[in-house]
């Protein structure tokens, strides 16, 4: 076998692989909402694409090391002028300018580098706004631990679940389990007990998709006096209406999201 074309090849079809599994990572929303709606793409869910695209970006590296290896001698001719070793050559210098400016852009948001990033946490956020949980991790709950969260008579949920023909031998699996033994989602299972219970009470972390989400629908999703809510962030002289979006409020009075989503927690234990 033929080393120098085996390393190219298979460098080659690493990169390719790994440019999906970045795209997928690009578009897709967080894991507590991937797991929440059964998400998949080509057979594989979130974690299966993080872990692929982890263990590619090793092996990516591997087959670039040794592909140096065998190219070694051209690429030190790249850095030669005349015959001479010169490291800081003009095509160096752009190249380093070039990943410089990425780099600096990315980090400090500024167009046209954070217009890419916004476009992936938009779409990001439509998954958010119909796939968010209940609370963090729901899917990991047992359906006892479930109902208690959201004040949910157990008796009441079995009896729906099993109307719909869903398949449950004890109040201690997790959502998950049940979803994936009935070949549906915790979403769904979800969906079909929602009108018994209440709205859980607002966590202590930052749920997902908040940042897209006007505190009239926050109240909705969880248990929020509105009015308490207004009139703690009016005493810090934050004029909003109910329909102000979070993240727009955040960004309106200069507020770093977790400061103003402590607010919103402290109005409701005045």
């Amino acid at each position: 076998m033929k080393y120098q074309r085996f390393v190219s090849l298979s460098l080659g079809l690493t990169f390719i692989i790994m440019l999906l599994s970045s795209g997928v990572l690009y578009f897709i929303a967080d894991r507590r909402v991937t797991d929440w709606s059964n998400w998949s793409f080509l057979w594989l869910d979130k974690q299966q694409w993080d872990n692929l695209h982890i263990n590619l970006g090793l092996l990516f590296l591997i087959f670039l090391v040794w592909h140096i290896y065998y190219n070694w001698k051209p690429i030190k001719n790249y850095l030669k002028v005349k015959k001479e070793w010169v490291l800081f050559t003009k095509e160096f210098n752009y190249s380093l300018l070039l990943i410089s400016a990425f780099m600096a852009g990315t980090i400090w948001m500024v167009l046209p580098f954070s217009f890419m990033v916004n476009v992936g946490n938009g779409i990001k956020a439509i998954n958010i706004k119909e796939d968010t949980p209940p609370f963090a991790y729901a899917e990991e709950a047992t359906l006892r631990d479930f109902c208690i969260i959201l004040g949910i008579r157990q008796d009441d949920a079995m009896q729906v679940l099993k109307k719909e023909h869903i398949e449950i031998t004890s109040d201690r699996q997790s959502l998950k389990q049940i979803a994936s033994i009935n070949g549906i989602s915790a979403k769904d299972l979800y969906t079909h007990i929602k009108r018994l219970g209440r709205n859980p009470s607002l966590p202590t972390d930052l749920p997902v998709g908040i940042a897209h989400k006007s505190l009239a629908t926050l109240a909705d999703t969880y248990d929020i006096d509105i009015f308490r809510a207004l009139s703690h962030l009016q005493s810090y002289d934050i004029k909003v209406d109910k329909d102000t979006p979070f993240k727009k409020i955040s960004k309106n009075y200069n507020l770093h999201p977790a400061k103003l989503y402590n607010m919103l927690l402290a109005s409701q234990v005045e």
